[in-house]
């Protein structure tokens, strides 16, 4: 979805369901989170490496569950301030939350393998 971000951002938008047409800051706050999703997931690949300090994916998948849950919270925040909104517009705090358990879950099977990749 980062790559999607940055190349596209008024489909990405649509698919959100943001209504067009895009005022030059918000395509340009979806690039930015775009280029973050692709740094994060740039991060992921390189401790995946096999000659990779084993430290550096536990490091890897906690700032990724810090960076979903700070999206949930102004997510949620966004939603309270402004509730008349459809059920679309809060799909991101629902791919948000799902990044926070998939990244507890990817640290739990680390734990389980002692930290070391298979």
């Amino acid at each position: 979805m980062g790559w999607s971000a940055i190349l596209a951002p008024k489909l990405l938008a649509k698919a959100w369901g943001v209504k067009s047409p895009l005022r030059s800051d918000i395509k340009y706050a979806i690039r930015l989170f775009g280029i973050r999703n692709v740094i994060l997931a740039y991060q992921l690949y390189q401790a995946e490496r096999l000659d990779a300090d084993p430290e550096e994916l536990e490091e890897i998948l906690r700032q990724g569950i810090t960076v979903d849950i700070f999206d949930v919270l102004f997510g949620v925040g966004a939603r309270m301030a402004k509730p008349e909104g459809d059920f679309v517009a809060g799909l991101p705090v629902i791919a948000s939350l799902a990044g926070v358990a998939l990244g507890f879950l990817g640290r739990e099977n680390s734990e389980l393998f002692g930290g070391r990749h298979r």
